[in-house]
């Protein structure tokens, strides 16, 4: 039976992807659970692997091209199989040859737009390559139809955004539905330079550009854009409540000092980030009401521990998922976590591994940073900025020591729950640091 492979889903908020390479040629037979072609996502780049036996038989996708989620990029089959029928079923509307980083920064014009009651029709777009391999005849692509004179149609986020940048709406041709100006087109305009900076900005817009100022456009790469619209809507669309405290971790600091001493070849070297990982686990079991996330229909309440770890990339920030933390033993959680963290700095990660999380942990302790609030991704619960360890005086039996201390804050959802409940975890959370013999039997 002939199988499509399709691009795959990298998280709920993941729309496309683009091919990087293939790894094998046409006519290759591949087994189930080989890697076949590297694909770059908005956060990393990932192997996917095909899950049927068989050939190689075409490759509908070139490396370059961008696809949304679902759409079909190959096609395995055997040998004397016909495979029309699964070709022909692929969407023609669904590639973009090239994906948007092949146009260099110094090459951005602003686009230069007729007056809306004297737009014309758009230029026709050619067919992707891939469409006349298959032999097929296509229609091109619908494309976006000419802004209409008067009320320029618009989304309420695109009118925010176009306010915040001092972008006229009427200089930005609508990708969406009946030439509809989405907040992506808006911000594309920004990216290409082209800023309609009136003489007084409207309220609430975003300081207008000083045209005397020396600057040039950047174009963001796409794990940036990707950062940057995810927490646009984290910030805006989730309730964040914060709860701070301090632990001492005098204790945690020994053991962990204890252990790695050991130099035991069947033992990891062991972080402050796996205790906390640990603890954390811990926490998620002892307070299921933080162990949740709410989505369209209500909140959803976790059985397994699966904790997201902030991992710094060139590009930005990468957090794939350490699942069923609950049912490791410390050693093989530690072990885990640390081949997540060594794979994402080398975009090694599989797509289920990026997805799946219920909280995460964001810990800027080793570059000096005391204290800080980090913003809830999509889909979870709740995260855990963690600081330093500082080297400070203490109060331990009426006398002042020197001690270790450690300063934490927790980001809640408020629709998942409430202050009270939230202190009480991060209380045991603090307990558990703070006794990390129970956090390695």
């Amino acid at each position: 039976m002939a199988y499509q492979v399709t691009m795959p889903q990298m998280g709920y908020d993941m729309t496309e992807g683009t091919i990087n390479r293939w790894l094998v040629e046409e006519g290759t037979r591949v087994e189930r659970g080989d890697t076949i072609a590297s694909i770059a996502t908005d956060k990393a780049d990932i192997d996917i692997e095909a899950y049927a036996s068989g050939v190689l038989r075409k490759i509908l996708v070139g490396p370059g091209g961008r696809v949304p989620v679902g759409a079909p990029i190959a096609v395995i089959a055997e040998e004397d199989e016909e495979i029309d029928e699964a070709a022909g079923a692929l969407p023609p509307e669904s590639v973009s040859a090239q994906p948007p980083s092949a146009v260099p920064v110094e090459q951005l014009e602003a686009p230069t737009l007729p007056a809306p009651e004297l737009a014309g029709a758009p230029p026709a777009t050619p067919l992707p390559d891939w469409a006349h391999r298959l032999g097929k005849d296509v229609e091109a692509p619908e494309e976006p139809r000419p802004i209409p004179a008067g009320r320029v149609k618009a989304s309420p986020l695109a009118r925010r955004r176009a306010r915040e940048l001092g972008i006229e709406l009427v200089q930005v041709r609508g990708t969406g539905p009946e030439g509809r100006v989405t907040a992506d087109d808006v911000e594309a305009v920004a990216r290409s330079g082209g800023l309609a900076v009136a003489a007084t900005a409207p309220p609430g817009a975003g300081a207008p550009v000083d045209p005397t100022d020396p600057s040039e456009p950047v174009r963001p790469s796409r794990m940036r854009e990707a950062i940057a619209r995810r927490m646009s809507e984290a910030n805006s669309s989730i309730p964040h409540f914060y709860l701070s405290t301090k632990v001492d971790v005098a204790a945690l600091v020994q053991l962990r000092a204890e252990l790695n001493a050991l130099q035991d070849p069947g033992l990891p070297r062991f972080s402050v980030t796996d205790f906390i990982v640990r603890a954390m686990a811990m926490t998620l079991q002892r307070h299921p009401q933080l162990n949740a996330a709410h989505f369209a229909g209500g909140v959803r309440q976790f059985f397994s521990s699966n904790i997201a770890l902030a991992v710094a990339v060139p590009d930005g920030l990468v957090a794939p998922t350490l699942r069923s933390c609950e049912s490791l033993s410390f050693a093989e959680l530690t072990r885990r976590a640390h081949d997540l963290a060594s794979r994402a700095k080398s975009n090694r990660l599989r797509p289920e591994e990026m997805a799946g999380a219920h909280t995460a942990i964001s810990n800027l302790g080793m570059f000096g940073i005391n204290q800080f609030a980090a913003i809830i991704t999509p889909g979870q619960g709740s995260v855990l900025a963690v600081g330093e360890v500082s080297s400070v005086p203490v109060v331990r039996d009426g006398q002042v020591v020197p001690g270790q201390v450690m300063e934490m804050t927790l980001a809640i959802d408020h629709r998942v729950t409430d202050g009270a409940q939230g202190a009480e975890a991060l209380g045991y959370l603090r307990w558990c640091l703070e006794h990390p013999a129970a956090l390695i039997i």
